[in-house]
């Protein structure tokens, strides 16, 4: 059985006037302008985490419980910065001018198993995170890349492994 391997990757910026439906994900709408894998650092984090739980048990339990309320999920993305601020088709430009002021509100959306150059195809699984950035802050060292960390703060809904439809 194949594993599947990094860096099968593709993270896609879908904004909220997309009408991004993430119940029925459109691999229409997955194009090329909005792939900003390239852009990310590896090391980002984009994925569910433990759900809020109840622990209130009822008189029959003869033990603790917990029971899943609120799912949870967390996104935290660096970006490389392009050196060439004139050139806005570049994957690090396109980032940029996604998230360089906070309130980009809309969907990031993880695609695992394919190359982030293939495109969206009917079938790819899909698992969509609706998001609202904070605040960018520059990432600048002495010896590397000068990045942009955008923190990304949960907008309650997410959708795991869900195919993608026309």
């Amino acid at each position: 059985m194949a594993k599947m391997m990094s860096p099968k990757t593709t993270v896609w910026w879908v904004p909220e006037s997309a009408n991004w439906n993430p119940s029925a994900p459109s691999a229409a709408l997955l194009t090329a302008a909005r792939n900003i894998s390239c852009a990310i650092v590896s090391g980002y984090t984009l994925n569910a985490t433990s759900s809020d739980t109840d622990d209130t048990k009822s008189i029959c339990d003869a033990a603790n419980v917990q029971t899943p309320t609120f799912k949870n999920y967390e996104a935290n993305i660096t970006f490389f910065r392009d050196a060439d601020v004139a050139d806005i088709a570049s994957d690090y430009s396109k980032a940029f001018q996604f998230f360089k002021q906070k309130g980009a509100n809309g969907w990031l959306v993880r695609r695992l198993g394919k190359l982030s150059s293939a495109a969206a195809a009917v079938g790819d699984v899909v698992s969509s995170y609706k998001v609202i950035s904070d605040n960018p802050a520059d990432v600048v060292g002495d010896s590397g890349p000068i990045q942009l960390t955008v923190p990304f703060l949960a907008q309650g809904r997410m959708e795991q492994y869900i195919a993608l439809v026309a």
